[in-house]
């Protein structure tokens, strides 16, 4: 019961003693004033967005959220006071709130599987506040709550486990820009793993990405040539750093990248011999081999490598990212014509 409704129910208990007492002269409660003031009420305003950008704070690329069930609870309890549903705006405004103390809920079932509560917080006279508790304290008084929401954030390692279909989003650090392929593919890391990211589109007007741009990546789990993937990844970067150095590895072990272990990853192969070349249309295909076996790298029709320097007997140095194949190989892929040197 609230506290409201329980203060009216003081209130008629007491009406109901009064008449009863005068039962024989009738009872009339119009115009009867008992004392009783106006009851002390104030507003709590809560709005509620969609934290699309992983920024954590509210930004141009997030959106409000229309239609979410937000419950008041008293505070230290499981007692609802009351539940709205947010409008157009994103917001939902309890109005006539006894003073006290409250905290706020939504209700996962108006969200969906793949949207949580991420963070509450408080606007008061001083700094917004972290919690998902109010306190009306005065009249008139008016309290405004934000609640962000997100899609669940994971790391790259988890990427690789969880079902497909499941929207996500990482944080991590460009190996290879959208830009760098014809495909629209990506290439991102963490401290946990490497992942390729397919289909992929930038915020904010950017045309491309920089190794080492750091980025949140929203995505649904994929998979490509039998390998996990981030798929419809939508990239926004918040800060650069330094390029990521490539791991150096044998020929023979980029060509299963360690066994998987190092799929999508940047790595650099040295010393490598050309044994043969071909067109693999739009691409051109080079194979080399450092004496430990042979790998083969795919230069991007994208990228305006002048595939006569290619020739058998030749040697190169390359980096590049591994991208599996049907075949259950990998080869290596040059981001830029500064991947690779041919001596």
């Amino acid at each position: 019961m609230t506290a409201n409704a329980v203060g009216r129910r003081g209130r008629g208990a007491v009406w109901a003693a009064a008449c009863l007492g005068l039962m024989l002269v009738g009872c009339d409660n119009g115009g009867v004033d008992l004392g009783f003031p106006p009851e002390q009420t104030g507003t709590i305003r809560v709005g509620v967005y969609l934290d699309r950008d992983g920024s954590r704070t509210l930004t141009a690329f997030d959106t409000v959220y229309a239609s979410a069930r937000v419950a008041l609870l008293l505070k230290g309890s499981r007692d609802t006071v009351r539940i709205l549903t947010t409008g157009v705006n994103g917001l939902a405004q309890f109005n006539n709130v006894a003073l006290g103390e409250y905290r706020l809920a939504v209700g996962q079932a108006s969200l969906g599987d793949s949207i949580s509560v991420a963070g509450f917080q408080i606007f008061t006279t001083g700094a917004p506040v972290t919690a998902d508790s109010i306190r009306l304290e005065s009249v008139p008084d008016t309290v405004d709550a934000q609640i962000r929401l997100t899609f669940p954030e994971v790391s790259l390692r988890q990427v690789r486990s969880l079902p497909l279909g499941k929207r996500v989003f990482a944080r991590s650090v460009i190996l290879a820009g959208v830009q760098s392929f014809r495909d629209t593919t990506s290439h991102v890391v963490d401290s946990s793993s490497a992942l390729r990211l397919t289909r992929v589109s930038l915020r904010g007007g950017l045309t491309g990405n920089s190794p080492g741009d750091s980025v949140t990546v929203l995505g649904i789990v994929s998979s490509r040539d039998g390998q996990p993937t981030l798929d419809l990844a939508l990239i926004t970067r918040f800060n650069t750093r330094p390029a990521p150095v490539p791991l150096q590895v044998s020929t023979a072990t980029a060509a299963t990248a360690a066994i998987g272990a190092l799929d999508a990853n940047l790595v650099q192969i040295t010393s490598a011999a050309i044994s043969d070349t071909a067109t693999d249309t739009p691409d051109f295909r080079v194979t080399v081999s450092d004496g430990s076996g042979s790998v083969v790298v795919l230069l991007d029709a994208g990228i305006n490598f002048v595939r006569s320097n290619f020739r058998p007997g030749r040697t190169v140095n390359a980096v590049g990212v591994l991208v599996p194949t049907a075949a259950g190989a990998w080869v290596l892929k040059p981001r830029a014509l500064g991947d690779v040197v041919v001596f």
